[in-house]
């Protein structure tokens, strides 16, 4: 964690169980709620949040950092909450990770609050019904398939069909012109491709107006599942209390079903249907949800969606799919 931000007082346990990034915690106090954070190891630098209560003195929970160097009997710390996410002006022009850790190399951050990634969607009351197109400057979507303000698009293709590519030349044609914040999500992608987009938006001089958030393909299960909430976070502060729109980028969705179904199977879940994790409507649920057009401003989402083996009716498709207000596929065969 980058500095100490304890909600209650915390409480220390002992590690008992090790088995790859599923840690068992003891704690002969309270017991931490699911979801709350504890730091253990060396400098306390491992992070396992908690998914599940196993019995009255025991919590299982995910690693989202590497567990290289911890063993049992190792002292444990409750840091008394969920994990949080930088919010407010002081973000933008910044690149982060799922900590909330600038990976820039640039200053320390200023002017900042921390909020809690585990928000609940905004009630059906506040949300607005009036519809209207947003441009993305590209002639043939626009024409072909227009996007909604507010609304959710999904780029959906197999591996290579260029996803990426016209999502960045979207942030290219439309971050300049548009209006608010601009929040790029990573999760499970290349290093390499992030590197690239920081340059280039630098490059364009576009970069002061945007928020970047990355959980590399490199990084556990735990943290690439958590990077899209911390993300929404920060996308949520500019919409409810600066009340500016937000346009989010999201590459690459299928990665958070995939991280999910990595998570579930290490919590010992039985899979479903082709190895998915029971939970994956729900997981995803939660996270689309959030992206709402409400009185206060829009977010409007453009997600890259991975399909395996350029079959639709595979399920991580199917339910992403479900959620969304706009489809555009990219065909192998027109590639």
């Amino acid at each position: 964690m980058p500095e100490n931000r304890t909600v209650n007082s915390p409480s220390q346990g002992t590690v008992v169980a090790v088995r790859g990034s599923v840690v068992d915690v003891r704690f002969d106090a309270a017991l931490p709620p699911i979801y709350t954070v504890l730091c253990t190891g060396p400098d306390k630098k491992i992070v396992i949040e908690v998914l599940a209560q196993l019995d009255a003195r025991h919590v299982r929970g995910i690693a989202l950092t590497p567990t290289q160097g911890l063993a049992r009997g190792m002292a444990v710390e409750d840091s008394g909450g969920p994990l949080q996410a930088p919010v407010g002006k002081g973000t933008l022009s910044r690149m982060f990770d799922v900590f909330g850790n600038v990976i820039d190399r640039e200053a320390d951050l200023t002017d900042v609050e921390w909020r809690s990634v585990h928000r609940a969607p905004p009630p059906l009351a506040r949300r607005s019904t009036k519809s209207e197109v947003f441009e993305t400057g590209i002639k043939a979507i626009d024409v072909l398939v227009p996007l909604e303000h507010g609304g959710k698009a999904g780029l959906f293709g197999g591996a290579g069909v260029g996803k990426t590519v016209l999502l960045t030349e979207m942030i290219h044609n439309m971050v300049g012109q548009h209006e608010g914040g601009s929040l790029f999500c990573s999760i499970g992608e290349r290093s390499r491709e992030g590197k690239e987009l920081y340059r280039e938006m630098k490059a364009a001089g576009v970069l002061p107006n945007m928020v970047m958030v990355f959980g590399q393909m490199n990084e556990p299960p735990g943290a690439r599942f958590r990077v899209g909430h911390a993300a929404l976070t920060m996308a949520e502060h500019f919409r409810d209390d600066e009340r500016r729109d937000v346009l989010l980028l999201i590459d690459n969705i299928f990665r958070f079903i995939q991280a999910g179904m990595k998570v579930s199977g290490l919590m010992g879940q039985m899979p479903s249907r082709l190895g998915y994790q029971p939970t994956m409507g729900t997981e995803l649920s939660q996270l689309e949800e959030r992206i709402a057009n409400t009185d206060s401003g829009a977010i409007t989402s453009i997600q890259a969606v991975y399909v395996p083996a350029d079959d639709f009716t595979d399920p991580a498709a199917v339910h992403t799919f479900s959620h969304l207000s706009a489809s555009i596929v990219l065909s192998r065969k027109r590639g």
